[in-house]
């Protein structure tokens, strides 16, 4: 049993971004509005989302069991349970075959239903997401790759 958690580190740099933000809205507001009051209230609430997407929504860990199940905990309590077979996993929506290099989400789709979720692993750092890729097979390792020849004129 294998279990990834978000490091403290991320959690850091993304409550210093949420301060940086909620300055920056105050002065912007504040320069707009010309009310500190109603400025400071904005930015507070600005710093209040960030910091609660940050510290409940992605504070979760994925454990990976040996039953091949993914398990998805949020403070001690599981939250989703997923079986590997009954999905098809990948690092690609199947909407797109590409991504940016900072996307981390794991996609998933139903066998039966094909409907597609997703998982934000942006939390995790990179070695963390790889690795759970190649557990959970949406992505191989050593592949050889496929060679085109081309027809030249």
């Amino acid at each position: 049993m294998k279990e990834y958690k978000g490091k403290w580190y991320t959690k850091l740099f993304s409550v210093v971004c949420a301060f940086c933000a909620g300055w920056f809205v105050l002065g912007l507001l504040y320069k707009f509005l010309g009310n500190i009051f109603i400025s400071s209230i904005i930015a507070f609430l600005v710093i209040l989302c960030i910091l609660y997407k940050v510290m409940v929504s992605d504070n979760f860990s994925i454990i990976l069991s040996d039953e091949r199940r993914l398990l998805i905990k949020r403070f001690g309590k599981i939250i989703k349970s997923l079986d590997f077979d009954r999905y098809y996993w990948s690092e690609y929506s199947k909407y797109s075959n590409t991504k940016n290099a900072e996307d981390q989400d794991i996609y998933y789709v139903d066998k039966e239903s094909d409907i597609e979720n997703s998982i934000d692993c942006s939390n995790f750092t990179g070695d963390d997401y790889e690795e759970l890729l190649i557990e959970l097979g949406a992505k191989r390792q050593n592949d050889i790759p496929i060679k085109v020849d081309t027809i030249k004129k």
